[in-house]
């Protein structure tokens, strides 16, 4: 595995006006992986503690290989998760196989969803508040 730790994983960018459950079963076929419904991510942006936003999460562990991912939407009813990506959907996070030929074969297969409108490759460089995505 190169580039351990909570803080090394790929992003990629998914746009799809399904819902979370469709798209899951959409990438589960796709990837031919075993998506499953995790706890919601929870975010307060406000600075009202009453105010939380819920945000849904599906993962995937293949531990005797050491991969995870985590797939989150982007939006709830209320907001985006990551605000300055709010043309994103959803997001995919790749823990433990950062080899750019693997990232891209995830690339090709998403892009062969046909719910799915647009992926790409997200440097985290390019924006701020990943502090929301989950660390592994």
């Amino acid at each position: 595995m190169t580039g351990t730790g909570a803080n090394h994983y790929k992003l990629i960018g998914i746009s799809s006006h399904e819902n979370d459950y469709r798209l899951s079963w959409a990438v589960n076929r796709a990837l031919e992986l075993n998506f499953r419904k995790a706890d919601n991510i929870m975010v307060n942006h406000s600075n009202s503690e009453s105010i939380n936003h819920e945000f849904s999460l599906f993962q995937f562990v293949k531990e005797e290989e050491i991969i995870k991912m985590n797939l989150i939407s982007n939006r709830c009813p209320d907001g985006f998760l990551i605000r300055e990506m709010k043309n994103i959907d959803f997001f995919l996070q790749v823990f433990g196989n950062d080899a750019q030929a693997f990232i891209d074969n995830i690339l090709v297969r998403l892009k062969s969803i046909d719910i799915v409108s647009a992926v790409f490759e997200i440097p985290r460089e390019s924006f701020k508040s990943t502090w929301y995505l989950p660390s592994e």
